[in-house]
């Protein structure tokens, strides 16, 4: 077949985007033909590539049968072969993460940890927006003093002054800075800052075929195959009330397969989230729901878990395709709750896979308040605005806390029922931005607790009890508390870490010994918990320790 122009290739690939998500049989034949013709175009440019990369993704992730499933994988595999054939759309390809194309990008220290280590001898420093005299300045904490010269000759920038101490071609240059870094004599905390102060952009071309974005993929679960049209009509009450399963069975290979999964994920989008960077292989929770839905959940690291609330990870699979991330802080039976759908499936089961979230969070981790910021519908996000992402929330059943803005959004729902093309103006959907949006399961939901203002609370403890000395604070405090549990040697020093923390909490109220002492045995398992494998039991633990919310209500 010859090469088709550019003209019928926008024709025929916004034919096909029309038919992604229609699913009988002589919509098949159809899809299959336009893939036929729109493989055969060479001319393909950085918006066109990308227009047909996406229509792939979402046609891998809703497949009508085998057969258009093999197909749209091997066009997945042609249309990287003719990228792979031409280095100048590579190089307009640049961030990308398909298969050939760079990565040029700023991360913290442990994702570049993780990176390097999958990928050795591959990733280099770029560049760096620290100025000269920081460089010189680790360089001069890390190195042996006596290569002072080298350490402050001249004005180089980072990447040309360490190839003075750099030669070795088993390594690059970014894994020898690494090196340097984790065989000083600091701990993990003070490397972390100081990579992190350097502020180095990494480059990295994607060769692993297996984890670039077009193949990533999590466990192998069974192929779900659409042969009937999606449901927009989603109601939540329906969905959230359906028995979840027993989470899936995972050996440690799917474990590694759903983290790689997650952290390459935001790689490629330049972004990160803590429950991935810092993921607890021990705590990963994998719920295989309808229509090929999957959700992983993920957990910290001992050392990286908050405080005040448990801040729990999601990454959704659509028959194993990353399609959407985000996570829920949970603190008692609240959950400050965040989504992002990736691009390539926007349009497609958005409201289903929110649905399917809110259900494993309320069944798994007991929450029956959920709560969305105003970023996710609008505040500083453009893009939420111009979508109407707030009536998106809306629809669902989420209402804004603010009184004055629920009586403006139900007097503008009044409107949507006499009127269907009735539009907020841009005016009014930023108003909303005033206020959280929040979904309640429960009229007797209970605790329901912001996490913040508790935090903030503690601060404005040590700032008037203590005259804004937060060491004196901790002495003084644990003291209290380890006297109150009989805190000793016995303890584990993650625990002793974490009451040290909570103990200042624990100090607000005027008669605080006495209540640390009554309720000596469920604040040593709160403690206790918290370093647990998982932080499931700790959630469940805190929710049904009713004397701690009688003593928030206190504070």
């Amino acid at each position: 077949m010859a090469n088709i122009s550019e003209t019928d290739f926008t024709e025929k690939l916004l034919k096909l985007k029309s038919l992604v998500f229609q699913f009988d049989n002589s919509f098949e034949k159809e899809k299959t033909q336009l893939l036929n013709e729109l493989i055969t175009f060479g001319s393909f440019k950085q918006q066109s590539f990308q227009q047909f990369h996406q229509l792939l993704m979402a046609m891998i992730a809703y497949p009508s049968s085998k057969a258009l499933l093999d197909m749209v994988t091997a066009t997945m595999q042609k249309l990287v072969l003719q990228l792979e054939k031409n280095v100048s759309l590579q190089n307009k390809l640049i961030g990308t993460g398909l298969l050939h194309t760079a990565i040029e990008c700023n991360f913290s220290y442990a994702k570049i940890l993780y990176v390097t280590q999958k990928f050795p001898n591959q990733i280099s420093i770029h560049s760096a927006s620290s100025n000269t005299e920081t460089q010189k300045s680790i360089l001069k904490l890390l190195l042996p003093l006596v290569e002072y010269s080298k350490i402050f000759e001249g004005e180089k920038d980072l990447k040309h002054r360490i190839a003075q101490f750099h030669s070795s071609k088993t390594q690059t240059d970014l894994e020898w800075l690494l090196q340097l870094i984790q065989q000083s004599n600091l701990d993990v905390k003070t490397q972390a800052i100081i990579y992190n102060q350097l502020g180095i952009f990494i480059q990295w071309k994607v060769s692993d075929k297996e984890h670039s974005v077009s193949f990533l993929r999590g466990a192998a679960l069974p192929i779900y195959y659409h042969t009937k049209p999606l449901d927009k009509k989603i109601n939540l009450q329906d969905i959230i009330q359906q028995k979840l399963p027993t989470p899936v069975k995972l050996n440690d290979k799917d474990r590694e397969r759903i983290i790689d999964a997650a952290k390459m994920t935001l790689f490629y989008l330049y972004r990160e989230t803590e429950p991935f960077t810092n993921a607890n292989k021990d705590d990963i929770t994998l719920f295989q729901l309808d229509k090929g839905i999957s959700i992983a959940l993920f957990g910290s690291t001992i050392d990286k878990r908050y405080s005040l609330e448990s801040y729990i990870g999601y990454l959704v699979f659509k028959n194993n395709i990353p399609a959407s991330y985000g996570g829920g802080w949970i603190f008692g039976e609240r959950s400050q709750f965040g989504i992002n759908i990736l691009e390539s499936f926007r349009g497609g089961e958005s409201g289903l896979i929110i649905c399917e979230l809110l259900r494993v969070y309320h069944q798994y981790f007991g929450a029956t308040r959920f709560v969305v910021k105003p970023y996710q519908f609008g505040l500083h996000n453009p893009e939420a605005i111009k979508t109407g992402a707030f009536w998106f929330y809306y629809k669902l059943g989420f209402r804004p806390e603010n009184e004055e803005l629920r009586e403006l959004a139900l007097e503008e729902e009044k409107q949507k029922l006499i009127n269907p093309n009735y539009k907020s103006a841009i005016a009014t959907l930023k108003k909303y931005t005033k206020s959280n949006l929040a979904l309640t399961l429960s009229e007797t939901s209970y605790p329901n607790y912001d996490s913040e203002i508790v935090s903030q609370k503690i601060t404005s403890h040590i700032n008037t009890f203590f005259n804004d000395d937060r060491q004196k604070a901790i002495v003084v405090c644990f003291k209290q508390l380890k006297e109150s549990l009989g805190i000793d040697k016995t303890w584990k020093p993650e625990d002793i870490e974490y009451a040290k923390q909570l103990a200042i909490l624990f100090h607000i109220q005027p008669n605080s010994k006495a209540w640390q002492q009554k309720h000596k045995k469920n604040i040593q398992l709160l403690i206790q918990l918290k370093s647990a494998k998982t932080e499931l039991p700790w959630v469940k633990h805190l929710q049904k320790f009713d004397a701690f919310w009688k003593y928030m209500n206190s504070i």
